[in-house]
């Protein structure tokens, strides 16, 4: 089998050569290397054409067609059976693409409806591993392991039909795959018309949405097999400079764009998904950010949740903490910063591995 793997790139000509030679130091499975440029200004396109390898295949976009807008142009350019969109600074380790060849051998006919992801270092911009990001244990459970598999990979592996998933995933609006590590079948990504570029920051968690509504199975691999770079520039470290509120539109707009066929299927229904992104992207995401510091940006929070969503922020006791801390003013952010002290030393992160 074969698998394309996509590279958007903007503006990372300093990090570009060394994703791309991650994946031609793959052994053991056919690939193509596709990268799709969106009109970068640091000579980027030089750093591909140097590689010089027939297996890289370069689109250079004649303008800047938006983050999602560049998922989908490398996307078009697949012609594998799996496809694998990789961040122009992530890394891919020695074993991942023979880890999913044979996931999806052994998945036969059923690979063409299964997606898999797994669990990645977090590097800096240097290369030196700084953390860990494996399978969110609210989503992954111990139940869900497959000893068939797992004698197969050599590492632990978590399989959940795809509309559970799904289900597990709405009530707390969480993604439950990594971006750069994911695999899927391209059928998959036809099959949901691919991103679609209706996202301002995070596509990522809408297109695995979208394709679990399309999916039969999910996997996820707890195997290191890619790295994720945290740096000033990338788009996690962007999101938190912009503040709240293109993270709250498009939560919000997933709400509505949810399909409702797919909710029918999986037993939900539209008004528990808003009441869901009440509590979590509201409520929830206003009191942590308001006891990280953030006053303005948690009262940006919750007034977009009252402009939304009001019926369902005025039945929300967490959304009405809020609104009370904030009135406040700097004593009700210095007791939301005590809460969340006191909440984080009850509740340590789990050990990394």
């Amino acid at each position: 089998m074969k698998f394309s793997i996509c590279i958007p790139n903007y503006n990372y000509a300093r990090y570009l050569g060394r994703t791309i030679q991650s994946v031609l130091n793959q052994q053991d499975a056919e690939f193509e290397v596709l990268v799709s440029d969106n009109a970068s200004t640091d000579g980027s396109p030089d750093v591909v054409r140097k590689l010089g390898d027939s297996r890289i295949h370069l689109h250079e976009n004649v303008c800047n067609v938006g983050f999602s807008g560049n998922l989908d142009r490398a996307a078009r350019m697949a012609t594998g059976e799996c496809m694998i969109m990789l961040s122009s600074d992530d890394l891919m380790r020695a074993g991942a693409l023979s880890a999913y060849r044979k996931l999806w051998q052994h998945l036969g006919p059923r690979g063409a409806t299964a997606i898999a992801s797994a669990s990645f270092d977090v590097v800096d911009a240097d290369d030196q591993i700084t953390g860990y990001l494996g399978p969110d244990k609210t989503l992954w459970t111990e139940s869900d392991r497959l000893p068939e598999l797992e004698k197969i990979l050599g590492a632990p592996v978590y399989g959940v039909p795809a509309g559970e998933l799904l289900r597990r995933c709405l009530p707390q609006m969480k993604n439950p795959f990594n971006f750069a590590a994911t695999c899927y079948a391209s059928d998959l990504y036809c099959r949901v018309e691919g991103y679609g570029g209706g996202r301002l920051i995070n596509p990522d968690k809408w297109f695995h949405w979208k394709v679990l509504g399309a999916a039969e199975m999910a996997y996820f691999v707890d195997e290191k097999l890619f790295a994720y770079r945290w740096h000033s520039s990338n788009q996690g470290s962007q999101e938190n400079a912009t503040g709240a509120l293109k993270y709250m539109v498009d939560e919000y707009v997933s709400t509505l764009e949810l399909d409702g066929m797919v909710l029918e299927k999986i037993g939900l229904t539209r008004e528990a998904v808003a009441m869901w992104f009440v509590e979590n992207d509201v409520a929830r995401h206003g009191l942590s950010t308001l006891a990280r510091g953030g006053r303005v940006k948690a009262r940006r929070i919750l007034n977009f949740g009252r402009a939304v969503y009001p019926q369902y922020v005025r039945r929300n006791p967490k959304a009405w903490a809020l609104a009370f801390l904030l009135a406040l003013g700097p004593a009700g952010q210095k007791f939301a910063q005590h809460a969340y002290r006191s909440y984080s030393q009850d509740n340590p992160p789990a050990p990394q591995h």
